[in-house]
């Protein structure tokens, strides 16, 4: 069984990803973890056994795309010993070399019958990860022989497709890849996922005027101001509270016309920094950006 990996290179796991969206899933990692599985099937598996013979030719994959019933039969007998005590089934289906695609996650009813080689269980889908079925990549490890593996066995993924849920709150994936328009913006900071990470640093970020093109560059950081607190999500709630945040050149945007930030500002993070930098380290940040944005000449920036 692969060991665990390292979690200081992965900028999100699969693990991170799935926690929270079923209560009873839920309370299975935090009590018993040992009974969820993390399951991947080879593309190129030729299926066996449970299905009818006019599908055996066929591939795990072709079954998946175009036969769904037949692979949920198929999926359905597994050998005794490695459902032993399993309660959950994290499912992914293979790709090319190592990777593979989360397909769902199944609950274990029980035993039903025996077979020619294991045993049929009674599995269901899961409800609640709807949104990111077939959205999410993985990286699967070397250990591709091994088609099972354990839950605390951390996945890093690696593509994500779908990137936006039914709310209007876009998945948090990384800090570099963070985009958000004024709508956005103001669900993300009542978020409790987005909130915890936009507290866990600080950073040099962009204001980007979509009509016009120009550019304010701004910094977070723990300074001396009262309300100022560390971390990018108290300044950014600022924003989300009136579109501007008290900068002058936006102030005057949204003067004009009050739909202004609503229609035009997006905002993204150029650079992250500690929670506790230095108020200095952070300026000269900030002014090495605006100095590569020339965001002083011919954008929002007055200093």
């Amino acid at each position: 069984m692969e060991k665990n990996m390292d979690r200081s290179n992965i900028l999100i796991s699969i693990q991170e990803l799935l926690t929270g969206r079923n209560a009873d899933f839920n309370k299975a990692i935090e009590t018993n973890p040992k009974s969820i599985k993390l399951v991947r099937h080879s593309d190129i598996v030729k299926p066996d056994s449970v299905i009818g013979n006019e599908y055996k030719g066929k591939s795990v994959y072709d079954l998946y795309r175009f036969h769904y019933p037949v692979f949920l039969e198929w999926q359905s007998e597994q050998k005794e010993k490695d459902m032993k005590n399993v309660v959950y089934l994290v499912v992914f289906i293979g790709e090319e070399q190592c990777s593979c695609r989360f397909i769902g996650v199944f609950k274990n009813l029980g035993f039903i019958e025996a077979t020619q080689v294991g045993a049929k269980y009674k599995l269901i889908e899961v409800a609640g990860f709807d949104l990111l079925k077939n959205q999410i990549v993985i990286e699967w490890g070397k250990s591709t022989r091994n088609f099972m593996h354990n839950w605390t066995t951390t996945k890093e993924v690696i593509q994500m497709y779908k990137t936006i849920d039914t709310s209007g709150i876009p998945y948090f994936t990384r800090y570099e890849d963070v985009v958000l328009n004024y709508s956005q913006l103001k669900k993300v900071v009542r978020d409790k996922e987005w909130k915890s990470k936009l507290e866990a640093c600080n950073c040099v970020y962009v204001i980007a005027d979509k009509k016009t093109g120009r550019q304010y560059v701004g910094v977070t950081y723990k300074n001396s101001k009262p309300r100022m607190k560390s971390g990018i999500w108290s300044r950014w709630s600022e924003y989300a509270n009136n579109g501007h945040g008290d900068d002058v050149k936006l102030v005057e945007c949204c003067q004009k016309n009050p739909k202004y930030a609503e229609n035009y500002f997006q905002w993204s993070i150029l650079e992250i920094l500690p929670l506790n930098v230095i108020p200095k380290v952070a300026v000269d940040r900030e002014s090495k950006w605006k100095e590569k944005l020339l965001s002083r000449e011919f954008g929002y920036n007055n200093n």
